[in-house]
Order: C-alpha cells, then sequence, then structure tokens
C-alpha cells in the first residue's frame, strides 16, 4: 500500500506538470492567432464574413491605402496579412465608359486576370477571374462619371477556380458599399 501511494503521488506530480505547460502553450498560441478581420476595407465597410476567404491564411493584417474620396483620383489600396500582399485594390475614376472590360482583363498588366469571363454582378459591366474581378459603374464623382474598381488576391492560385463563388461575393458586395460611400446611389 505504501508503495502505491509513492507511485500514485509522482504520477499525480507529472500529470499536474503537463496540464500546467499544455495551459501556457495554450496562451501563448492565443498570442499568435489570426487578428480580426477588419469590417472596413480602404474605406469602404464589408462583412468579413465576404473578405474572410481571400486572407486565409490569416495573420497580421495591415493596410496601405492612397485613396482619397474627396479627390476622386486613381488609386491603389493594399491589404497585407503578415506584410505580404493579400488583396489589392484599384480605385479609378474616369470620364466615360472604361471600355472594354473583358479585354481589359485579358491583356492589361493592370487587371490581368486568368480565364476571365463576363458576369452580371448589378453593374454597368463586371469581369471575374480566377484571382480577382473588376467593375464599372456610371458615378459623378470630382473625377468623372465613371467608377471602376478591382480587386486582385494575391494569394489565389490562378490556375484553379476554387477562390471563384468567393471573389464573386465580395465584389458584388464591396463595389456596391464603395458606391455608397462615394454617394454614387
Amino acid at each position: 500500500m505504501a508503495f502505491a501511494k509513492a507511485v500514485t503521488a509522482p504520477r499525480r506530480a507529472l500529470t499536474a506538470a503537463t496540464a500546467g505547460v499544455a495551459l501556457g502553450l495554450s496562451l501563448v498560441a492565443c498570442d499568435t492567432a489570426d487578428e480580426a478581420i477588419p469590417g472596413t476595407i480602404c474605406g469602404t465597410p464589408v462583412s468579413p464574413d465576404l473578405s474572410g476567404p481571400l486572407l486565409r491564411p490569416r495573420g497580421k493584417i495591415t493596410e496601405g491605402s492612397r485613396v482619397d474620396r474627396q479627390v476622386a483620383q486613381t488609386a491603389p489600396c493594399v491589404l497585407a496579412v503578415n506584410d505580404e500582399r493579400a488583396l489589392n485594390f484599384r480605385f479609378a475614376f474616369h470620364d466615360g465608359p472604361p471600355g472594354d472590360l473583358m479585354a481589359y482583363s485579358r491583356e492589361s498588366t493592370v487587371i490581368g486576370l486568368t480565364e476571365p469571363a463576363r458576369v452580371n454582378l448589378g453593374f454597368e459591366d463586371s469581369v471575374l477571374g480566377n484571382e480577382g474581378a473588376t467593375a464599372t459603374a456610371p458615378c459623378k464623382t470630382a473625377g468623372g462619371d465613371h467608377f471602376t474598381l478591382t480587386v486582385q488576391v494575391e494569394r489565389a492560385n490562378k490556375l484553379k477556380q476554387d477562390l471563384r463563388p468567393a471573389v464573386e461575393a465580395f465584389m458584388r458586395t464591396y463595389m456596391a458599399e464603395t458606391l455608397k460611400t462615394l454617394n454614387c446611389g
């Protein structure tokens, strides 16, 4: 009986020590967990449910933007995860429609989408690719009477269509919300 107590006591101590180490490691893991996905990206409110799939794998999220809605000039905005580009935005203000978005999506180094296809997102013209989308709509601003938004998902595999539904859902909502922030209606 004394032997059983002598063996049990060290086991309890070992179990308690192991549990303490596991708790400590889980607390350290919490310190390096993914940041919350912002509810506003580049000045446009958007649900983290829509942007989340485009930001995987996640980590520390930072934004760099030169977009000024008051000046309404063409400018970029970049969302980075762990200092690597994740989402590239191009806000473009111009007079008249931008031309053939499908041709620009195939040939342009600015848009350049893989497997582009014209889709109806509810705007004047919209094109969806494996790694992004572009859309244009009438919008009277200091920069002209049209606005074109291009979104590119840097982490997307250009040879796969797996993110297309997520890109389409994001662009449909993000473009509409951006037009509201520009007072386009």
